[in-house]
């Protein structure tokens, strides 16, 4: 038997540099390059969901996590709407607590859950490609409250978890990282 190598690592790399205070806003690109297509990041989980709108629980769902190099201690979480079939509390960073930011309770056609529907209010949103285009485009964002952390050198990644089918468990769901890199603050001048 022969020696093989395989890399299973998707993940690119992209470093961060953002102003301390200012709204955070990032638009990416991806495609599925290993099958030349679209992922059809919109695709509703199968099966039952306690919501009352059937396909409201997406397939993907995504988590950017930003932490000081060297540390274990995290300084914001963004997420989609729902992470791990949940919509979680919002909660502002501070100096010894992580911060955390789904997105906002915006009413509308799918009432709370309209957040999930919309680049603008879900912290992470995962449009599908329309068209011929195989891009899919994932829309961060963060109100500038909550980049408030200590200017410095943090380091980031972007975890996306696909489960292709609703339960309670978090059997099935895979993870993988799409992007990783530094994510430099730099202080900001005004203060609001």
């Amino acid at each position: 038997m022969s020696a093989t190598e395989v890399n299973t690592n998707v993940a690119q790399e992209m470093n961060i540099t953002h102003r301390r205070g200012d709204s955070f806003e990032l638009q990416v690109s991806v495609t599925d390059t290993a099958n030349n297509s679209s992922f059809d990041l919109s695709q509703a989980q199968l099966g039952t969901n306690p919501f009352p709108l059937a396909g409201i629980m997406p397939v993907y769902q995504a988590k950017m996590t930003i932490k000081k190099r060297n540390s274990q201690h995290e300084a914001l979480n963004i997420y989609t709407y729902y992470w791990q079939d949940v919509h979680g509390e919002n909660k502002t960073p501070t100096l010894i607590k992580t911060g955390h930011y789904y997105g906002e309770k915006i009413g509308g056609n799918l009432g709370d859950g309209a957040g999930n529907q919309s680049p603008l209010y879900a912290g992470i949103y995962l449009l599908e490609s329309t068209g011929a285009s195989s891009e899919e485009n994932i829309f961060i964002k963060a109100p500038n409250s909550y980049i408030n952390f200590d200017p410095g050198q943090y380091i980031y990644d972007l975890q996306i978890r696909r489960k292709d089918e609703y339960s309670t468990s978090d059997n099935g769901a895979i993870y993988t990282t799409w992007l990783f890199g530094k994510f430099t603050l730099i202080d900001d001048v005004t203060e609001i």
